[in-house]
Formats: structure tokens, C-alpha cells, sequence
């Protein structure tokens, strides 16, 4: 934690070293999965890892992931024990039996879901059990390059071992898709609509790797926005939201969902159809969305002064004009960029910076000319070692408040850079 402090208030032109070093050490440490300049924030999600790289050699073994090493495990409650009288007085407590509960109602709901998730072959603890990401993990196909066929291993999180992006809902296997709907059922409780969102989808546009990577993303706003911008006084109230680089635009559709006060604009070069698709099946249940608007174009739409696209838009002269007042009112605006290519990730940041505004990026392919001093040269044998060092010299450069990440078997760019907009 000295050279993540070290690295974020150091001046010197190898700061960004320090942070890259912070991030790549951490991330084999295990014990924190985020590091806050601020007050310490709360846990929250669900499949949040305390890793961003990891490594390749971790021992496995063949016993069920969510029950490695203790004598005794609870399914409902996903926990261990290693004496019988303590297991004995864990299923008489008051936490075991609301999981019961909570089991038993998401069992019932799980029998009403439609084809998309049920399946009468499933087995009544595949519903129950509490989500494990390990777990669920375990066995699907993995990313690769090349023809050869792999699967994953919780505990082997190197490079490669990530969740093959092409798989759908409905590659998996009936308990699998049990899995996931317990997972999400969990999930929409803050997200209204989720699964009937996903089970209305046409199923190409249902891709596992997309569905966690954006609902973890999701919870990491919802953290963002509980966070104040000035220290010891109240949070501002979110009601802007720009997502740049939108892409199938997942992230802001579900922040528009979940709180219809925010009117979420996006923007990207095109409209993809997975965008148009989820967002018409959040329709379809019953969300209204009409704080939900998309924007052809790029950063330049920030310095036009009217809407020339026509249709569905933002006006965002509007937008940037009402940021002068943002100081004096309980409003703020947040950009998003999750994935943007190149440049855009800076880019994104240095505009939020110039309004006040708070940003959130998760980077993707970072140039090493755009982040680092001129005469450093980075030549490094190891894409995440690599991609880490980036994300370093961004925090450096632009000092996030936040610097936290989602589980790598998701995604091997999923180091989140964050703030508030907090008054230096």
C-alpha cells in the first residue's frame, strides 16, 4: 500500500512505475480489491475477485471448488467449517435459515422463468446454492487464439484463463443456467426487470462474458455514486450519466433501469444491434427507459453547441453549460467509459476532469505512447504485466480516487480507474 500512496503523490517522472508495480503485487496478495485515496468504502457485488492479474501456477485440485479445504459446507450460505459442533450450530442459526428462505422463494420464481433458464432436469440445490463464481466457472470453455480447446480451472488465472466471450446463455448446460439465474436474481433486486430483460433477448445477443462483466461494472457505479466529492459532506445526487464508446451498451441501460432519475446518454460511432435489442426487451417488461438516449458520434458531439445528428439525442452544450452551476446544487454527472479503444480512455477522463464531473473507465488497448514519458520504453514479455504498467501511469497521471478491479476469469481488462470529481 506505500508504493500505491508512494506512486499517487509522487511527482517524479516514474511515478506511474510504482503504481504498475502496486498493481501488478497486489493483485497476488489477496487481500484488498480496491485502493481508495478517500474514506475506506464498503464491500459490495457479488463476483468481485480481490485480484487483477494472478497467477498462473496456483496449485488446484480436484474437490468442488466451493468446498476446498473444510470439513464441513454449507451450500445455501457458501461457507466452511472444519468443526462438526460449529457446522451444527451454523444450520440452526438465524442467517442459515433466512438463506433457506431466500433459497426456497428463489426455487419457486426459478420454476416460473420460461426456456431461457428452466429446466425441469435441474436439481433444486443448483437454484438454492449461494452463487460462486469458481463454481460456476468451473469447466466452461476458455478464451484462446488458438484451435486447441480449453477449460477452465478456478485458481489458474493467467493469461488465457478467461471465460470464452462467444458463449451464450444457451451453450450452457441446464445447471449452469440455474447458476446464473440465482446469480442475477440476486443482482436485479437492484436492477428491476433483469432477468425478464434477458429471458425477452434473442439468444445471440445472451453472451455470458458480457452479462458479468457489465452487472460487476454496474455495481462498481452504484459505488462510485454513494461516494462524495467533497470529504465529510453528503454525496451528490447522480443525475447525469455519459457512456462513451458505448458499445452493446449494457452498463448504461441498466444504470437507466435501475434509477430513472439518471438520464443515461450514449454514445457510439453506430448504434450496435445488440444495443437496440437489449434495450428493446427492457421495454418489452415494462421499463419505460425514457431516460435512456443514444447519440451517433464521438467526444466532438461535447462541442456542439446543438444537436445536428437528429432523433434519438442528448443535447450535451446543454449538459457542459449546467456544470458551471454543478458546485452550487446537489446534482453531478458521471462519465463511463468501459473498454474504449486507444485514446479514448484518457480522452474520456481529461473531459470529466476539465468539467468536475466524476469518470469511470475500465482501459482496454492502451498505447504506451499515450500514457508514458517519451524516453521510457516498455518492452515487456507479459500482456497483463504490460497492461498493468498502463493502468499504473494513467492512475499516476490522473488520480483516481479508486483503484479497483473485476474478477480476471472475466475479463483480462478489468482494472477500474475511478472518482468522484473530488474537490482537490
Amino acid at each position: 500500500m506505500a508504493i500505491a500512496l508512494a506512486a499517487l503523490y509522487s511527482s517524479g517522472p516514474h511515478r506511474y512505475l510504482l503504481l504498475g508495480i502496486f498493481l501488478i503485487c497486489y493483485s497476488g496478495t489477496g487481500r484488498v480489491n480496491s485502493l481508495s485515496t478517500g474514506p475506506t468504502p464498503t464491500s459490495f457485488g457479488s463476483v468481485l475477485q480481490n485480484d487483477i492479474l494472478s497467477n498462473s501456477n496456483t496449485p488446484t485440485n480436484n474437490k468442488p471448488p466451493r468446498s476446498r479445504g473444510w470439513q464441513y459446507w454449507c451450500d445455501n450460505c457458501s461457507c466452511g467449517f472444519n468443526k462438526k459442533k460449529s457446522f451444527e450450530e451454523h444450520n440452526v442459526g438465524k442467517g442459515h435459515i433466512l438463506a433457506i428462505r431466500d433459497g426456497e422463494k428463489i426455487w419457486e420464481e426459478y420454476a416460473q422463468s420460461g426456456e431461457a433458464f428452466y429446466d425441469e432436469a435441474v436439481a433444486k440445490l443448483d437454484v438454492t446454492r449461494a452463487w460462486s463464481l469458481d463454481g460456476f466457472m468451473e469447466g466452461l470453455q476458455a478464451r484462446s487464439r488458438s484451435s486447441k480447446k480449453q477449460l477452465l480451472v478456478p485458481g489458474d488465472r493467467g493469461e488465457g484463463g478467461q471465460i470464452d466471450p462467444n458463449i451464450r446463455l444457451c451453450d450452457l448446460v441446464p445447471a449452469k443456467r440455474a447458476a446464473l439465474y440465482r446469480y442475477l436474481h440476486v443482482s436485479s433486486s437492484g436492477v428491476p426487470g433483469l432477468v425478464d430483460m434477458i429471458s425477452a433477448l434473442p439468444s445471440r445477443y445472451v453472451r455470458v462474458k458480457e452479462l458479468l462483466e457489465s452487472v460487476e461494472v454496474f455495481f462498481h457505479v452504484e459505488r462510485l455514486m454513494k461516494r462524495s466529492t467533497v470529504h465529510g459532506q453528503k454525496a451528490k445526487r447522480l443525475t447525469r450519466v455519459h457512456d462513451i464508446g458505448c458499445g452493446h451498451g449494457l452498463v448504461g441501460i441498466l444504470i437507466a433501469s435501475a434509477y430513472p432519475h439518471i438520464a443515461v446518454h450514449s454514445i457510439d460511432l453506430v448504434p450496435r444491434e445488440s444495443f437496440l435489442a437489449q434495450r428493446d426487451a427492457f421495454r418489452s417488461t415494462g421499463a419505460l427507459l425514457d431516460n435512456l438516449t443514444f447519440e451517433a458520434g464521438d467526444l466532438s458531439v461535447f462541442e456542439n453547441d446543438q444537436d445536428d445528428n437528429g432523433g434519438d439525442a442528448t443535447h450535451t452544450a446543454t449538459d457542459v453549460a449546467a456544470t458551471k452551476n454543478e458546485g452550487e446544487s446537489n446534482d453531478h454527472t458521471l462519465v463511463l467509459c468501459v473498454h474504449g479503444c486507444k485514446e479514448l480512455t484518457h480522452e474520456s477522463i481529461e473531459l470529466a476532469q476539465h468539467n468536475g464531473w466524476a469518470w469511470l473507465v475500465l482501459p482496454c488497448c492502451l498505447q504506451a505512447e499515450d500514457h508514458l514519458d517519451k524516453n521510457t520504453s516498455l518492452h515487456l514479455k507479459s500482456d497483463s504485466t504490460r497492461f498493468a504498467m498502463l493502468c499504473g501511469a494513467i492512475a499516476a497521471n490522473y488520480r483516481p480516487e479508486i483503484v479497483s478491479s473485476i474478477a480476471s476469469i472475466i475479463t483480462a481488462r478489468g482494472i477500474v480507474l475511478a472518482s468522484s470529481g473530488q474537490v482537490q
